[in-house]
């Protein structure tokens, strides 16, 4: 067998092998090109002769990638997929010859024979990606651990200054986490490393925002809540005569430095707009890499076209127009439902979304302005939900820091709240409304104070809803009427399920199951299956509770109780190895199985 040493260069470097492992845990979870549903499992095999696995592992034999097989040491798994990497190599056996394969790239390309030559591109495509990752997540590693040893009391800074200090500290902690579940999450596509150490908030930089002069006619505003200090046409070098016919449009930096010029000539609109001479107004990242804070109003942030994709190949962090309008007319809908929801009114906290511009309906020159409600934030410590499980620099995580400091040091407890709040404010939205929302851990922050309510959470960026009209008009016809005003179609969904589906991948897995997994992993002493326990009795509960007062929840009580699969968001597929005539998939990010065992019916 040509085998390397397992122990030698290959398996030396940690962040290959993290890498490596998140992909190929990726492509069993969705099972890409029928790996798993295919696949043989073999408990012993003359292949792995000098490879022991444990006991309990086994080798998953493929035998329909092109030719010979793939055989791949394989765990039992209970979190979102049935098996998982037991360990590297994998191994490629072909005409009596084996190989082992240590790296993702020859990896993915054993995944690709056999397919056309669209897939099998787009299989090399991620390989890079994968490439990407590696790079961008030892510059990350490298950055946090330069922060961490030259701010030895950097962990004070949660409990120091404004709330909107704490948030960007919060908001730099969770930037070294990845995305849970997809797996190249740190690749940020178009950047180069030098670039994330600009742009990017791992590297906390600030820098000023670059102005074009467009002309009225192009130009199309929606609000006019600018944050203080937003420039005259003087401010950035240009005439004040231009402002009787044109308005400032601003640019990320990153974008004026790299394509503009190319997208002004294929949008036809070079030469019709003018590139300011100077900058003005000076920013800092958050964790959404786009959205920047205003330095001198941090209760303001301004969301800008980026051309970079990140989590997928077909995710360009780009503006589309319809998002500029309805993420505020989302947000007026939740302040409606809120204000008739005693139990939630106090204890949700959104953002003003309602102004922002287009250029031509061009998705790469565009704006949102988003303003934090900077009084109820006032001396409360806001944390995006992607940073519970960061790495404080006393070795800890954040949620056992936010425990000690506002809930005596009781883990427990703080987990607690967190999910009655987020389990009730959620599943109140979809069965008596009809509304599920992507606030995914970027978009939902805790709000943690020491005064009462001690736990609060704060929405934003909610663009990406889905709605029921039907089950929203039996509650509210009034509230139904808003939806017409929506430019975006795909927020309207015809039936029940997609609430079902986003509530499941979004709310009870991203913000709730993998904190119980982290916290299991990086807490001693942390109940996991008490918690899961938890989560399953606080459904049923809120569930009883909403069918007391008239609710229907068939479809929660079967999909999140019953049922022995839960539906599964397949990232990895719908936004990176198939395209959208293949998988069918309106949205890239919303493309579903339901393969992933249900943790509340038979937690682990």
């Amino acid at each position: 067998m040509n085998r390397r040493d397992p122990q030698g260069a290959a398996l030396a470097d940690p962040d290959a092998v993290y890498i490596a492992t998140r992909v190929i845990d990726a492509l069993l979870r969705e099972d890409v090109r029928g790996c798993v549903s295919q696949g043989r499992l073999v408990q012993e095999a003359a292949i792995a002769a000098g490879m022991t696995l444990p006991e309990g592992h086994a080798w998953l034999a493929i035998e329909h990638l092109g030719q010979g097989r793939l055989w791949i040491p394989v765990a039992p798994e209970r979190f979102m997929q049935t098996w998982r990497l037991s360990r590297l190599p994998l191994l490629s056996e072909r005409g009596g010859q084996v190989e082992a394969l240590f790296g993702i790239g020859e990896i993915l390309a054993r995944f690709a024979e056999g397919c056309d030559a669209d897939t099998a591109a787009r299989f090399a495509e991620f390989a890079v990606e994968s490439d990407v990752a590696l790079a961008h997540r030892r510059a990350a590693e490298s950055a946090r651990r330069d922060w961490f040893a030259s701010s030895p009391r950097a962990a004070d800074a949660a409990e120091t200054g404004e709330w909107h200090d704490r948030m960007q500290h919060h908001d730099r902690l969770a930037s070294y986490l990845d995305h849970p579940l997809y797996p190249t999450a740190r690749a940020k596509l178009g950047f180069e490393v030098e670039d994330l150490r600009h742009y990017a908030p791992e590297f906390a930089p600030s820098f000023e925002l670059n102005w074009l002069a467009v002309p009225r006619a192009l130009h199309h505003p929606r609000g006019d809540g600018l944050p203080p200090g937003w420039p005259a046409f003087a401010d950035v070098g240009l005439p004040a005569s231009l402002e009787a016919d044109h308005a400032l449009m601003p640019v990320h930096p990153f974008l004026w430095r790299n394509g503009l010029d190319v997208m002004l000539e294929g949008a036809g609109l070079a030469g019709r707009v003018t590139r300011a001479p100077r900058t003005h107004l000076r920013v800092m990242p958050t964790l959404s890499v786009r959205s920047l804070v205003v330095l001198d109003a941090p209760e303001w942030h301004i969301k800008l076209p980026l051309t970079i994709r990140t989590l997928g190949a077909k995710n360009i962090r780009t503006i589309k127009p319809s998002t500029i309008g309805d993420g505020q007319r989302v947000q007026d809908l939740l302040a409606a439902v809120l204000d008739a929801e005693p139990a939630l009114r106090e204890r949700v906290l959104l953002t003003r979304e309602d102004t922002g511009a287009h250029v031509g309906g061009h998705n790469f020159l565009g704006m949102i302005v988003r303003r934090y409600p900077a009084q109820a934030l006032r001396g409360s410590t806001p944390v995006p939900v992607a940073g519970l499980l960061a790495e404080t620099p006393d070795g800890r995580c954040v949620s056992q820091s936010l425990a000690d400091r506002f809930h005596g040091g009781d883990l427990g407890a703080f987990f607690d709240a967190y999910l009655d709040l987020t389990l009730r404010l959620h599943l109140t939205l979809w069965v008596r409304y009809g509304i599920a929302l992507e606030s995914n851990q970027q978009n939902s922050v805790v709000v943690l104070s020491e005064a009462a309510p001690r736990l609060r959470l704060l929405l934003k960026d909610n663009d990406a809803a889905r709605l029921h009209r039907a089950k929203l008009a039996e509650v509210s016809p009034a509230l139904a009427a808003r939806l017409d005003a929506l430019e975006d179609p795909r927020l309207l969904v015809p039936d029940e399920l997609p609430l079902a589906q986003m509530f499941t991948t979004i709310t009870l897995q991203l913000n709730i199951a993998v904190l119980v997994e982290g916290l299991a992993a990086k807490v001693p002493g942390f109940d996991r299956a008490g918690a899961y326990a938890a989560v399953r009795d606080r459904v049923a509960a809120i569930l009883d509770d909403l069918a007391a007062s008239g609710g229907d929840v068939e479809l929660a009580r079967r999909t999140l109780l019953r049922d022995d699969r839960l539906c599964l968001k397949y990232l990895l597929t719908a936004a990176t190895l198939l395209d959208k005539a293949t998988t069918g998939a309106a949205d890239v990010n919303k493309f579903y199985g339901q393969t992933a065992p249900n943790f509340l019916k038979f937690p682990a």
